[in-house]
């Protein structure tokens, strides 16, 4: 039989080796090492190739369940959308916040990282649209009213509105003597102020080494409980914004340069922009999804008058005016 004859040959191939190795002078038992160290080589090798064939058979069973489920997706992908944003929605605010109380032994280990924290969006989209929004709150909309006796908003005021508030006015002297009264404070929680939407720089270039001919603007971003406790003793809570609900995100703008610039987004959609000192005109232009049916609306912001706007319907920019003072503003939310 083949077997037979292969293990017989088999036989006499070692006899031959062993009776060699006899003949060089190889003792018995370093032949028996030699010959279990060849099978083993031999039986490694074996297990090699058994797992290279493995290998690819599972590499290419993933690849066809891969292309099944990509041909599926793509045929339902209405379906599976939907089906996901009806059941995932409710679960994504609780993760997030589970996340978020996860991370805070990593960020007590990396403080550098608390700015990061306390953001609400890491990286913004600057293409994100909504489809089919509704725009009927602000395509009735042809000014912005003044009023005169203002009571806190409630969530269905979305018309813009301006009034004249108790706020005292606040310069460069006045913000620099803030700032120099609470330096560590400012220095550790908002260290960066961003100087005409291209580079930062630090509180105390802007009120130490401030020039006399300056004519940039600046944006300074708070997000912090401390900082927002310093703010609100020289800017208190307008009226129009309820006791609960104001978000702990605030902007201070100073604008030197009498450039047209955008008002930052805030974290809540309703927002308003409080003038501390001098004046500007306000454009508030409609959003890229309600352009065609809401129109555009102006108004003079005066000295420690306050604009009230929902940021969802309309994006205000700030214009130069015809007089050459320095404008300085806070910006807030209310969610």
């Amino acid at each position: 039989m083949p077997n037979e004859e292969v293990l017989q040959e088999y036989s006499n191939s070692i006899k031959n080796i062993k009776k060699e190795c006899r003949d060089a002078g190889i003792s018995e038992e370093e032949f028996k090492r030699m010959y279990f160290q060849s099978l083993k080589t031999l039986r490694t090798t074996g297990e090699n190739g058994a797992n290279h064939r493995r290998y690819f058979t599972t590499k290419y069973k993933i690849l066809c369940i891969g292309i099944i489920v990509g041909i599926y997706v793509m045929y339902n992908y209405k379906i599976i959308y939907s089906t996901l944003m009806c059941n995932i929605q409710e679960y994504i605010y609780p993760g997030l916040k589970l996340l978020r109380r996860m991370s805070i032994p990593f960020i007590s280990l990396f403080p550098s990282l608390t700015d990061l924290y306390h953001e609400t969006c890491l990286i913004q989209n600057p293409f994100f649209t909504v489809a089919d929004m509704d725009c009927w709150p602000c395509s009735a909309i042809t000014n912005v009213m003044e009023v005169t006796d203002p009571k806190p908003v409630n969530q269905q005021h979305t018309a813009p509105f301006i009034y004249k508030t108790e706020q005292n006015t606040i310069n460069m002297d006045s913000l620099k003597q803030l700032y120099v009264k609470n330096r560590d404070i400012f220095d550790k929680e908002s260290p960066k102020i961003l100087v005409n939407n291209k580079y930062y720089q630090t509180p105390d270039d802007l009120f130490e080494q401030r020039l006399s001919d300056d004519k940039n603007f600046y944006i300074w971003k708070f997000n912090n409980i401390k900082v927002a406790h310093l703010l609100r003793q020289v800017i208190p809570r307008p009226k129009v914004v309820p006791k609960f609900g104001q978000s702990t995100e605030r902007f201070m703008v100073v604008d030197q340069s009498q450039s047209l610039f955008r008002v930052p987004d805030t974290e809540c959609s309703f927002s308003f922009l409080l003038a501390l000192s001098g004046s500007r005109d306000i454009h508030l232009i409609p959003a890229e999804e309600c352009k065609h049916q809401c129109k555009s609306l102006k108004v003079q912001l005066k000295e420690t008058y306050l604009l009230w706007y929902n940021w969802w319907y309309w994006r205000p920019a700030v214009q130069p005016s015809m007089g050459n003072e320095t404008f300085i503003a806070h910006i807030g939310s209310y969610c």
